[in-house]
């Protein structure tokens, strides 16, 4: 069959570029040069290597992971580098990958090659050097190589029958000595016919073809051939009930000249080569079909051959088996087909197989192994579908069994659930609760949220019901009325929430950072926004591009670049992105931020900003970025104030608020509330003095303050002033910028559920770093919990301090920051993502990231010393993201 126009496959091939001799050129200012090497793949971009200085015989030792055909062409170029000028080409080199895999059976493993590099000099080709390369990890099946006009004899593998037809005769045997013409498939047929029994002519044994005569070539004299592959099948059968007995005499240093004749039935064939003295070769009648001493003790009869199968011997005594139905053969002993197994043929002749249990069909002929094997496998997918499938439910709220709760525990003495709810336990352990009118869940009981055990009876003609969402009010049957407001005298009493309901039916902040994704979800808009900055100039290249989107294009999907890497945004170089520019936006050096105090490190809105006269125009690109921050669920460096985050949230700033920022003018203010100042004669009035930048002035409290005097009767609202004034002061534009360019990209309103400390804990995450939670919410790849590799991560973890596991944790999911649920709420690329161990590499290789994915390659260490040394010098010594 003609298969040539399938495309090859890619594989994976490590290049490791170690070194060259290059001939000086004449052509630089300095005696030697500064080569580098650039590798291109099929057209590719070209991958570079590192300039070396000063010298003609570099040593890069650089591994390139590329993904190749067999028949790749692999062009080198080597490159003399100049600061001042273009680079000079000093030569290259072109190698080509089929003649190797061709000469190296299909397998290139730690190949060292040594590649010729040319040169023109005055329009000469003359030789510049040689680069030493080092091929390794391709490997290419024997058929897919077949199709690209090669093949190759490696081993037990089924190979087709050269001698059925013409459509094989024309491929080539590359295992044939040097020097030598290399006859074809159906020649080796016909040359393992003479060896074996000295016949002039064979019948064939396939059902249903004619008898063919084909003289057989005379291998070299005095080297009989061991072939690697098991022997061609020949015309013969060796397991004939009929047998016919040859004699020859074999002259000197040769094979024996056929001289008998096989009858028209099936003939008898030997596997021994003839010695270099003639002998008689016979045959022997036993089924097994072997000669003379060489016959195995082998015992045939325990399991019967399948139908159309033929075992023989070669010239080694090694049994291998024909099958006349495919016309192949192989080493390994056939088994019948499992049950509810066919085997049928297509129109175009070729076999396959049905299997009628499942009403499947395939190619390959199965084996009661390889049956076991995929129903173990279904076994276990199933499981993993099935437990899947159940995480997934969880997550999305799906109803499960709705009568979970119309039988309620009897042990339970809240009695049953309302209608809609369901209990439901995390893979923590944790029990929370699902209410399916709504589609939402609390960790709170709905039977007991916002009253107590021990609760009074309701007045006469009062009722208790439940809205469709689950939430309870109260029915007054005496005048026809419903209120949410506990009618009970004990009852709590106090304001409506943000939904119109009592504080005490608040959802809890899952909820209400569910209901906040949400809105973000339902506004983001399709396709995604290209953001390209530079390490060195983060700053100013993130203001620019930002400022000069509108305001909703900030809603799509961000796609960060940082130019001259080549990492691909699935989301880890985002998180890396907002990172990294909060600390430099936020940065009290830039004057846009300062620190709240010398004890606090929180940060607030400088004052003295205003000495940058695009100061404004800055906070309102602070205010676009923290939105992106909190829209996109990203994580920033350095938190503000809490009273900075009541502003946002448009909170009334009170004494106490006072105290975190600056506690000397809060225990002033205390002093002066907790004591008489009419006996203290303090003579103080409605005014403050004011500083900035050397520059003193007095601001009045309220019209005409620096005219009124404190008393002891008016102090409440000279206090309530000052702290007002004090959290105003110099900052009022600042901040209208900042929530004008945060009210661009979120509005303002989708926070109003939400506290300021939970505000923080949205836009900063978790700090603090339970290893035990980190430890149980890993997942491994290639490695096990058992692993002494794994065992010796988690012990550097544990010895680590709270920075450094910080930085392991930027290093591996771009940023140090945890989710609220902890580890076991790490988001990747395409939702959550736990923290994943992946063995990769050698144990020379250093640990690599994929902050989209949130796992760390780690290479297989041979000591806890090298990983810690790794390890360390990985997460505090690189930067910057690349591609495989």
């Amino acid at each position: 069959m003609a298969s040539g126009q399938t495309q090859a496959p890619l594989s994976q091939l490590q290049v490791t570029i170690k070194s060259a001799k290059l001939k000086d050129t004449g052509s630089g200012f300095f005696s030697k040069g500064d080569p580098y090497v650039e590798m291109t793949v099929d057209g590719q971009p070209p991958r570079k290597t590192e300039v070396v200085k000063k010298t003609w015989h570099p040593s890069w030792n650089e591994h390139f992971t590329v993904l190749v055909k067999p028949d790749t062409c692999l062009d080198f170029k080597v490159f003399n580098h100049f600061a001042i000028k273009s680079d000079v080409p000093l030569g290259h080199g072109q190698v080509q990958l089929l003649p190797l895999l061709k000469a190296h059976n299909g397998k290139l493993t730690n190949l060292p090659f040594a590649l010729e590099i040319k040169t023109e000099v005055k329009g000469n080709t003359v030789k510049g050097g040689d680069l030493h390369l080092v091929f390794d990890g391709l490997c290419v099946k024997a058929d897919v190589l077949a199709r690209l006009g090669v093949i190759i004899q490696n081993g037990p593998s089924s190979q087709p029958n050269g001698d059925v037809g013409n459509a094989h005769r024309g491929r080539s045997n590359s295992s044939q000595p040097n020097n030598a013409q290399r006859p074809s498939q159906g020649d080796l047929a016909s040359q393992a016919a003479a060896i074996a029994a000295g016949g002039a002519g064979a019948a064939n044994d396939s059902p249903g073809s004619g008898a063919r005569r084909r003289s057989a070539p005379q291998p070299p004299p005095g080297r009989p051939a061991r072939p690697n592959n098991p022997p061609p099948l020949a015309r013969t059968s060796a397991t004939s009930s009929t047998t016919n007995t040859t004699t020859s005499t074999a002259p000197a240093g040769g094979l024996s000249t056929p001289t008998g004749t096989p009858p028209t039935g099936r003939a008898s064939t030997t596997a021994s080569s003839a010695p270099a003295s003639g002998t008689t070769n016979t045959p022997p009648t036993s089924t097994a079909g072997a000669s003379g001493n060489r016959m195995p003790n082998l015992d045939l009869q325990n399991q019967p051959l399948p139908a159309g199968w033929e075992m023989r011997l070669d010239q080694h005594g090694r049994p291998y088996y024909v099958d006349h139905n495919t016309q192949t053969t192989t080493w390994e002993r056939p088994q019948p087909l499992p049950s509810g197994w066919e085997r049928r043929r297509d129109p175009q002749g070729r076999i396959y197989y049905v299997d009628h249990n499942s009403r499947t069909t395939t190619w390959q002929r199965p084996t009661i192994d390889s049956v076991r094997n995929f129903q173990q496998w279904q076994v276990q997918h199933a499981q993993l579908r099935e437990s899947a499938m159940q995480q997934l439910q969880s997550r999305l709220y799906l109803p499960q069994a709705q009568q979970q709760n119309s039988t309620p525990d009897p042990a339970d003495p809240l009695g049953a659930l309302p209608s809609g709810w369901e209990k439901r336990t995390d893979p923590h352990g944790r029990v929370y609760f699902v209410n399916h009118l709504n589609r939402t869940t609390q960790w709170e009981d709905p039977r007991t949220q916002g009253t107590s055990m021990q609760e009074d009876p309701l007045p006469d003609g009062w009722e208790i019901r439940y809205t469709k969402e689950g939430v309870r009010y109260f029915v007054d049957h005496n005048t026809r009325t419903t209120t949410f407001n506990d009618p009970r005298p004990s009852a709590t009493k106090g304001p409506k929430g943000a939904y119109g309901v009592p504080v005490a039916y608040e959802r809890s902040f899952r909820w209400k950072l569910g209901q906040f994704r949400y809105l973000c979800q339902i506004n983001a808009l399709p396709s995604h926004v290209k953001i390209s900055v530079s390490r060195n100039t983060l700053f100013e290249d993130s203001f620019h591009q930002i400022m000069r989107l509108q305001a909703f294009d900030l809603r799509r999907r961000l796609y960060i670049i940082f130019r001259g890497e080549e990492g691909l945004d699935y989301g880890g170089v985002a998180r890396e992105w907002f990172f990294m520019l909060s600390h430099e936006v936020l940065n009290p050096m830039y004057c846009l931020f300062e620190y709240a105090n010398k004890n606090n490190y929180c940060l607030q809105i400088n004052p003295a900003s205003s000495v940058n006269p695009d100061h404004l125009q800055y906070f309102r690109f602070v205010g676009r970025f923290i939105a992106m921050a909190l829209y996109h669920g990203k994580f920033i460096y350095s938190g503000f104030t809490m009273p900075f985050y009541k502003r946002m949230l448009s909170k009334q700033l009170t004494l106490k608020d006072l105290e975190s920022i600056d506690p000397e003018f809060y225990n002033s203010l205390v002093w002066i509330k907790d004591n008489n100042i009419d006996e203290c004669g303090l003579e103080m009035t409605f005014s403050a003095d004011f500083e900035i930048l050397g520059k003193v002035e007095t601001i009045d409290l309220k019209e005409g303050g620096s005219d009124v005097t404190v008393t002891d009767e008016n102090k409440e609202e000279y206090i309530n002033l000052m702290t007002q004034w004090r959290f105003n002061r110099g900052i009022e534009e600042q901040m209208k910028s900042f929530l004008d360019g945060f009210n661009e990209v979120v509005p303002l309103q989708w926070l109003q559920y939400f506290d300021e400390r939970e505000l923080e804990l949205m836009l900063c995450g978790m700090q603090e770093f339970d290893t035990e939670d980190w430890f149980r919410c890993t997942i491994y790849r290639h490695y096990t919990r058992e692993s002494k590799q794994i065992q010796w991560f988690w012990r550097a973890v544990r010895e680590m301090d709270n920075e450094k596991r910080a930085r392991l944790l930027q290093f591996v999911t771009g940023t140090c920051r945890l989710p609220v649920g902890g580890f076991a709420e790490l988001m990747g690329s395409n939702g959550p993502q736990k923290f994943c161990i992946e063995k990769v590499g050698k144990e020379t290789w250093l640990p690599r990231s994929h902050t989209c994915f949130n796992r760390l390659d780690l290479p297989p260490y041979k000591s806890y010393e090298q990983l810690l040394e790794k390890l360390t010098y990985a997460i505090e010594e690189t930067e910057g993201f690349g591609q495989e």
